[in-house]
């Protein structure tokens, strides 16, 4: 994280705390880090930020004696203070992190899965068509590619609860090309959209962002109608598309390696509470990796 680095994340991200991140120092050197985000999400009750926190990291040195530990009930003095009621991460559940976060009370929310399949069993009939972004753009007017999918991604979160709310611009779409993103379309108007990275062995689909009610199934089939590759992944988090692409003949993995953890920062609320107020483990919460720290 070197100063360079945190003066763009202050230029082109506003989520970060007023302290970027709550480091560990001795004798003028630094033993560990743990940055600090307010998230905002949307509950049953309205817009709620959450707390985020990222970049935990001690320096090797100095593992073993508790860095993390301070330096996680620091940042969440600082969230309480701050006047957030729940904190969440984004980690994998085969890093050593994973245990400690548990035994900082943080719950795995188990809501992400992978979907594969061959080529064949994924191309199937479908009333829908995609497009990438750049073929979009050809019929637009004056509007960029990034403006085009905020502009679905806002109206179709209209629907969610979750990570459905967007400052805007969203500067870390950035780091996605827009030739990687496709829409899908159902006669002729815009339905959802999806990342797609595409090689001659696999055909890799996330972040699959649909109108509820739309068939998971049938949004890959229509971007496999556009590009061929042996085999087809799909990352998904709702249990209408697992579902959809269980039927469809895919092999679901349901959890994987990836982890969305959460944590109540106040005595008055339960993991149970956020469940229900953000629509956890239904088809109303929406998540992405481009949303989470």
């Amino acid at each position: 994280l070197t100063p360079e680095h945190a003066a763009h994340i202050r230029r082109t991200d506003p989520r970060p705390f007023p302290c970027l991140t709550v480091n560990a120092v001795e004798d003028d050197m630094v033993l560990g880090q743990v940055g600090v985000f307010r998230m905002p999400m949307i509950s049953t009750e309205g817009r709620e930020d959450v707390g985020g926190v990222w970049a935990v990291s001690t320096h090797p040195a100095h593992s073993g004696r508790g860095v993390a530990s301070a330096l996680l009930e620091e940042a969440h003095t600082r969230m309480c203070d701050a006047g957030l009621r729940f904190s969440t991460l984004g980690t994998n559940r085969y890093r050593t992190a994973y245990k400690l976060y548990q035994q900082h009370g943080y719950e795995d929310m188990q809501v992400h899965a992978t979907a594969l399949t061959k080529w064949e069993t994924a191309h199937q009939p479908t009333r829908l068509c995609a497009q990438s972004v750049g073929a979009a753009l050809s019929e637009s007017k004056g509007r960029d590619g990034y403006e085009i999918v905020e502009k679905l991604f806002t109206d179709i979160a209209q629907e969610y609860l979750g990570f459905a709310w967007r400052h805007t611009p969203f500067a870390r779409l950035r780091l996605v090309n827009l030739s990687d993103i496709w829409i899908v379309q159902e006669n002729g108007h815009p339905i959802g959209y999806a990342f797609v990275h595409a090689d001659p062995s696999m055909l890799k689909i996330s972040n699959l962002t649909l109108k509820l009610g739309a068939d998971a199934a049938e949004a890959v089939a229509a971007v496999t109608a556009e590009l061929k590759s042996s085999y087809v992944q799909v990352k998904i988090t709702r249990p209408a598309e697992i579902a959809s692409l269980r039927r469809a003949g895919y092999q679901v993995a349901h959890p994987t390696w990836g982890a969305f953890m959460l944590k109540p920062l106040v005595p008055n609320v339960t993991i149970n509470d956020a469940r229900h107020l953000f629509g956890i483990g239904t088809d109303r919460f929406l998540i992405s990796w481009l949303d989470v720290t």
